[in-house]
């Protein structure tokens, strides 16, 4: 059955609108936006939108395809679902199909109050303009996401709350386990957390090698897998980002729990102990394996790192033309 589920999902390619003809169109020097006359003022902003991003985006990007991309507002959830291979309407504020140059959006009238039109538009920009690049084959799910959101200023002053609440409510997922979360979609609080801890990680990778090698990096993943490029120009391998990343969690969960006041539970103070605990104990079985290791050479015994064994993604990751 889960065989059955992966091949439908990335062999489907979703359909264009049954009722095309009651589609107009407003043409621009990057877009081409499809939209019901109810729509027209959307279209509009979306036109404002795409045209800003798509300025913005190529300071950081290289592409040589630079034809316009096709931006469809539908006003259904019938539309939404099959122009987008199933995908519900409740759960995504849009999709989009890279390889093919096409962003699927919902019209007012199905988002929810607090949905927002740019910053979705706007991340949906980004995953096309990896695809033109060449990097979206060589950087990992949660890298694609994470990026897209930050550059779409998506849950920009929100994340270290939204963390700070993961991590006391024990739901920090692990980094081998992350991608598939993101791809399978288990439940759609585990997902939400699987997005907002993606964010989490660009923006802890961010500060921690500074704009001018955080950008070498990415546009050195054109020619280097993620973790190779990560370890060549960033200077970190992966088991370092990963553990350099949780030990920080430690000071956005203080912060977050302090804002809120939640600090003062017994529960809170309680996870906080437990994760300091935890973090401690890592530390000590950390200098374990180094002097293990250092044994180990000395003896003429080679030992691979794990990074090498999880930075080739599955094939069935590779064949997905569809971003969320």
């Amino acid at each position: 059955m889960f065989i059955l589920y992966i091949f439908i999902l990335f062999t489907s390619s979703g359909d264009l609108s049954d009722n095309q003809n009651s589609f107009k169109q407003l043409e621009s020097n990057h877009a081409t936006i499809s939209y019901v006359e109810a729509d027209k003022s959307e279209a509009e902003k979306a036109q404002k939108i795409i045209e800003s991003a798509w300025n913005e985006f190529s300071l950081y990007f290289s592409i040589q395809n630079k034809e316009p991309v096709q931006i469809w507002i539908v006003r259904t959830p019938e539309d939404f679902s099959r122009m987008t291979s199933g995908r519900s309407s409740f759960l995504y504020g849009g999709v989009a199909r890279p390889g093919s140059g096409i962003i699927v959006v919902k019209s007012p009238r199905l988002r929810k109050w607090n949905e927002d039109f740019a910053g979705t538009l706007r991340h949906e920009l980004v995953h096309v303009f990896l695809n033109r690049a060449g990097l979206d084959e060589q950087i990992p799910l949660w890298f694609n996401e994470g990026l897209s959101m930050l550059l779409a200023n998506e849950y920009h002053w929100g994340t270290g709350l939204r963390m700070s609440h993961i991590v006391l409510t024990n739901r920090l997922i692990d980094y081998r386990n992350l991608d598939r979360e993101l791809m399978l979609t288990t439940s759609p609080d585990t997902t939400s957390s699987a997005y907002i801890q993606s964010l989490s990680m660009v923006q802890y990778l961010y500060k921690k090698l500074g704009s001018e090698k955080f950008w070498e990096m990415v546009r050195g993943c054109k020619n280097k897998r993620f973790v190779q490029a990560l370890g060549d120009i960033g200077g970190l391998s992966l088991d370092e980002f990963w553990h350099g990343y949780r030990r920080s969690m430690w000071i956005v969960t203080f912060m977050g729990a302090l804002a809120t006041g939640s600090i003062f539970t017994p529960i809170a103070l309680l996870a906080i102990f437990v994760f300091l605990w935890i973090w401690r104990r890592n530390q000590q079985k950390m200098k374990e394996w180094e002097k293990e290791e250092g044994e180990d050479e000395q003896l003429g015994i080679r030992t691979v790192p794990w990074e090498h064994l999880t930075q080739e993604p599955y094939d069935w990751e590779m064949k997905d033309d569809d971003e969320w």
